[in-house]
């Protein structure tokens, strides 16, 4: 079943890279671009996740966010608060405000979508586990054991020199071991690295397109209405 998200954000560009990240499998997105519809539908919506602009019109994101907090209903709803990275935190407003994560534009879609996801399942995870019952103890009757008698290799020092079976590989192996994994790993994280990184470089290209037909659109208006003033 699709998680269901609120995206509070008067944005086209902002809400277009929500719905790039976040898969439709995943994720039931409800956009909203005004703070008093948010409070209307936040009963009908029951949503797992917020996503609230702090700078919405009417009513902020300060009062939503903590209108959604102060309902018991809510108390596990998980909300990410965002805001422009040259905006300012009203600290009056914060004051006592209950929130998972404060998200400065521009941001990682990806990263983002990832970040709710883990949020929302660790809210729903149970917070202890069962205890396993403990295993009855089985005794079992004592069996005789022909042993060997040991035998003296002239290669070795002596018989005790020979490792026995059960003991653990040298110490030198489990270091050779450890490097190969932290090596594997370094090269996965540098793939994902890559990964974001051409994700990132592709969806700000497409914004910055968007935002020029949008220019070259009020250019072209504004150069009709000079026309019909002269």
């Amino acid at each position: 079943m699709a998680y269901k998200l609120i995206i509070a954000h008067d944005s086209p560009s902002i809400q277009k890279a929500i719905h790039m990240a976040f898969p439709a499998s995943k994720f039931d997105l409800i956009i909203f671009e005004e703070g008093t519809d948010i409070m209307k539908a936040l009963s009908q919506i029951k949503p797992d996740a917020v996503l609230l602009n702090l700078s919405l019109f009417q009513k902020d994101g300060y009062k939503i966010g903590r209108f959604l907090k102060g309902r018991e209903e809510f108390k596990q709803t998980s909300l990410f608060l965002l805001k422009g990275a040259f905006e300012p935190l009203d600290a009056e407003k914060m004051a006592g405000l209950e929130y998972d994560k404060i998200i400065e534009e521009p941001f990682d879609s990806e990263k983002l979508a990832e970040m709710v996801q883990d949020t929302i399942e660790g809210k729903k995870d149970p917070q202890t586990l069962p205890e396993e019952p403990l295993p009855k103890e089985t005794h079992v009757a004592p069996q005789a054991v022909e042993l060997e008698p040991k035998k003296f290799d002239p290669g070795t020092s002596s018989p005790e020199s020979r490792p026995k079976a059960g003991t653990h590989a040298p110490a030198a192996s489990n270091e050779l071991d450890a490097g190969k994994e932290e090596k594997l790993r370094s090269i996965v994280r540098q793939e994902i690295l890559e990964v974001e990184r051409e994700l990132e470089k592709r969806l700000k290209t497409q914004v910055f397109v968007e935002i020029k037909e949008w220019v070259e659109q009020e250019l072209d208006r504004i150069r009709k209405l000079l026309g019909h003033t002269e």
